[in-house]
């Protein structure tokens, strides 16, 4: 059902990525890795899914992971084991050292380190096997490590592939345009950016979504104008009016009261940490009534009561789009890319 809240597993589930489906598996088939970006609920896990179903189904061994909370080697390690040998996967790994394999699966040697064991385990891989990571930013904090792990497996073991997903920030951003020192220099993995629907994608996605469940929708202008063609505030909608019975009103005002939610934590994530908290969030609240360079300096130099200097601004606005909060258009134009963080008060975050 297109109006489930889960991800989707199946192209027959899938609405209007097949050309970014297709493009992941060739390049898989091509011995390339692939980064997915895009913003939250922009559907890149289910585009990871559908790509990983079928590549099973063409020879290779898949391997999900989602790594939401997760920040450490250890934690990573852990999960990896524990999918190997629920899918029986760790019957194409030849491996002594660090890790035990029996006919029940793969144990980790009493005292063996999470990074060395992890680098075995890659290793010693001896099928086809493609490894998707969601939301890979997460694992930021053991950024360095997991560089070093993914460096020596590219070089190591051409019969490991990887799928990674997340905002293109951080540990993504490193692996998308590695620097010299990384040891990913020179091979970076191919990046897939999904891009939010079309007005008329959005409008054939909820028709079709409203057709699976045999009911008539007229609304399609209103919600498309709240919600523009991000996937996931669309499915939302379609499942809370169409699945749950809840008024059109009543269901759009969810979908941006849980939304705000969401984006608020995503936020948080990017602020963390940062000295200039405020700065960032003046630039959000100012993008809510003006797009250029100048009314934008303007609106948030009024918000601070300091001008604000350029070069500042500039980095400020960068952060903002490699984060996929924000994105440049025309000359020297930006807009909020999420039609949720219209209806945040940003400075109340403050």
């Amino acid at each position: 059902m297109l109006f489930s809240l889960y991800p989707k597993e199946s192209r027959s589930e899938l609405f209007g990525r097949d050309e970014e489906v297709n493009y992941v598996k060739r390049q898989i088939h091509a011995g390339n890795w692939v980064v997915v970006v895009g913003q939250r609920m922009i559907g890149k896990t289910s585009v990871v899914k559908v790509a990983l179903n079928e590549l099973a189904s063409e020879g290779f061994r898949a391997m999900y992971i989602n790594l939401q909370g997760v920040n450490s080697l250890k934690t990573l390690l852990n999960l990896m084991i524990n999918e190997a040998n629920r899918s029986m996967l760790f019957r194409d790994i030849n491996a002594s050292v660090n890790l035990t394999i029996g006919p029940l699966g793969i144990e980790v040697r009493r005292g063996a380190r999470p990074m060395g064991t992890l680098l075995e385990y890659l290793l010693s891989i001896r099928r086809n096997t493609v490894i998707a990571f969601d939301e890979v930013q997460e694992l930021a904090s053991a950024s360095p490590h997991l560089l070093k792990i993914l460096g020596n497996v590219y070089s190591s073991n051409p019969r490991v592939h990887f799928i990674l997903t997340g905002s293109y920030v951080g540990l993504v951003r490193t692996l998308l345009e590695p620097s010299p020192a990384s040891p990913l220099y020179g091979r970076p993995p191919v990046e897939v950016r999904l891009m939010p629907f079309t007005r008329d994608q959005s409008r054939a996605f909820l028709m079709r979504g409203f057709s699976e469940l045999g009911i008539s929708f007229s609304g399609y202008d209103k919600v498309i104008d709240e919600l523009d063609g991000i996937t996931g505030w669309l499915t939302l909608f379609g499942n809370l009016h169409g699945v749950r019975g809840l008024p059109m009103n009543d269901a759009l005002s969810k979908v941006m009261e849980e939304g705000a939610k969401i984006m608020v934590n995503e936020l948080n994530n990017f602020l963390r940490g940062r000295t200039n908290r405020v700065l960032y969030l003046a630039v959000l609240e100012a993008l809510k009534h003006v797009d250029r360079w100048i009314d934008i300096k303007t609106y948030v130099s009024f918000m601070l009561r300091r001008e604000v200097d350029d070069r500042v601004l500039a980095n400020a606005l960068t952060s903002l789009t490699r984060f996929n909060l924000i994105e440049k258009y025309g000359e020297g134009r930006y807009r909020l890319i999420d039609p949720i963080l219209r209806n945040i008060k940003f400075m109340d975050l403050s």
